[in-house]
């Protein structure tokens, strides 16, 4: 009986060996497929971030052209009006 139970325990042990080594190279997959999925949204990450400083200087090219054409037009509203009050006081 008892060297039943001593073979018994040395059976499960195996086998708890063996599942456990199983566990740790899934473990290992698992670890892995991880880091390829978290490089993979690293390097999307600073795609993103190159294409919104890309982005935000094209918006600030055009703010600044937009600042210019309203300064121009402003300027000639202003000489329009000057000629327009020229032309009644005459």
């Amino acid at each position: 009986m008892k060297n039943m139970m001593i073979k018994t325990a040395a059976v499960i042990l195996g086998v708890g060996l063996l599942a456990g080594c199983a566990s740790t190279d899934k473990l290992t997959a698992d670890i892995a497929k991880a880091q390829e999925t978290a490089d993979a949204a690293m390097q999307a990450a600073k795609q993103a971030q190159l294409d919104a400083a890309s982005a935000q200087g094209t918006a600030d090219s055009a703010m600044s052209a937009a600042n210019a054409a309203q300064a121009a037009a402003d300027e000639c509203s202003e000489r329009c009006s000057r000629m327009s009050e020229k032309a009644f006081a005459k």
